[in-house]
Order: structure tokens, then C-alpha cells, then sequence
């Protein structure tokens, strides 16, 4: 992470003086991320898409301010949170507060990714199934943390709530989650893991 946080002030820096280079690698590292984290708020991909696209043009726009920006990547997530907000807010788009987003597998994705030799999709499943049944800022916090590999602090500064917040949220989530699954697998994933006993490197994401 700090490699990347490195990676993303120099983004923003070639990006000031004209680097259309620059902001192609920006687009390409950030906006699926911010287009997840916008779908959490707004539940609804298409107003997801709009609201993470027209970021991106503004800040190509308006680069000659980039310079003031001294937390990139808290300065991304913050301002699509506080894009869908104000959607949120508006009188004709309240009712997307209560519109279901399509189905996807965002574990699917992470187990694609993280851990291509579990063939076992049940568990994936409930993993999945777990997650969606989180309160909405736990399930926030969580996939920030888990999914996206942000810190405690970035998250805490994103949502503009305490560390102690953060932390408190993970670890009820992850203990729910543990909870939730510990009946397939036999046993409790936190006793495992703590003990180095499992071989799921999808379990080691998500519990360590």
C-alpha cells in the first residue's frame, strides 16, 4: 500500500502539468474500485457509472488544482461518496436508495483473483450470501478493507468516522462472517487461521 500511495501522488502530479498518460494509469487503477464503492450508496450501476466517470473528467478538467490535493486517494473516495450523497439527497432520485443492485459475485471476482485453486463455489457462496446480509456500514467497511486493501485510517478518513470505528466494525463483521460458515466448514476459520491450519488462501484474505 504505501508503494501504491506513492504511485497515486505522482499520478496526480504528471496529471497537473498536461500527462494524458498519467491519467489513463489513474483511470485504469481507480475507477473499478470507485465504481464498487459508488454502487454501495446508490445500489444502482448505471448512476454508479455516471457519478465515477464525471469524477475523472473533472479532475482532468480542473487539473491545474490537483496541486491542493494532499491525500489522493482519501480525495477519490470522498468525493464519489459525496457525489452519490447528493443524489441521494435529491427529491427525484430517492428512490434509488430502495432499488436493489443486479446480482453480482464480488467474491467470485475475489476468488478469481486471490485463490484460482479453490474449487469449492458453496463456499463462495456463503461467504457472498454473508457479506450482502451485513449492516450497511459494516459491509461498507469490510469490503473498503478486505476487498479493496485500503487501511483503517484511509477508510476512516473516507467516511469521516473514527479509527476505533473502523476497527470496531471489521472485526464484528469478520466475526459474523467466521460465524456464518463455520457449520460447512466443520470448524471456526479464526481458530484455523490463527493457527496457520488452512490452506484457503480465500479464508486467509478475509480473517487474517
Amino acid at each position: 500500500m504505501p508503494e501504491e500511495k506513492s504511485k497515486i501522488v505522482q499520478l496526480f502530479s504528471e496529471i497537473q502539468h498536461g500527462n494524458k498518460a498519467a491519467f489513463d494509469e489513474l483511470f485504469a487503477l481507480y475507477y473499478d474500485k470507485l465504481l464498487a464503492f459508488a454502487i454501495q450508496y446508490i445500489k444502482q450501476t448505471e448512476s454508479a457509472e455516471e457519478i465515477t466517470s464525471e469524477l475523472f473528467v473533472r479532475i482532468w478538467l480542473k487539473r491545474d488544482g490537483l496541486s491542493k490535493v494532499l491525500n489522493p486517494e482519501v480525495y477519490l473516495y470522498v468525493a464519489v461518496k459525496n457525489a452519490c450523497l447528493n443524489l441521494i439527497r435529491s427529491d427525484k432520485k430517492r428512490y434509488l436508495l430502495f432499488v436493489e443492485q443486479p446480482s453480482g459475485q464480488p467474491f467470485e471476482q475475489v476468488a478469481d483473483h486471490y485463490s484460482t485453486g479453490i474449487e469449492d463455489r458453496e463456499l463462495v457462496k456463503l461467504l457472498d450470501f454473508a457479506v450482502a446480509s451485513l449492516p450497511e456500514q459494516r459491509k461498507l467497511i469490510f469490503r473498503l478493507v478486505k476487498e479493496q486493501g485500503l487501511k483503517n485510517s484511509t477508510v476512516a478518513q473516507i467516511l469521516g468516522i473514527s479509527v476505533r470505528t473502523v476497527e470496531n466494525q471489521l472485526y464484528k463483521a469478520v466475526k459474523t462472517l467466521a460465524d456464518s460458515i463455520s457449520g460447512y466448514l466443520g470448524y471456526h476459520p479464526q481458530t484455523k487461521i490463527s493457527r496457520k491450519q488452512t490452506s484457503s488462501n480465500l479464508l486467509m484474505l478475509f480473517f487474517l
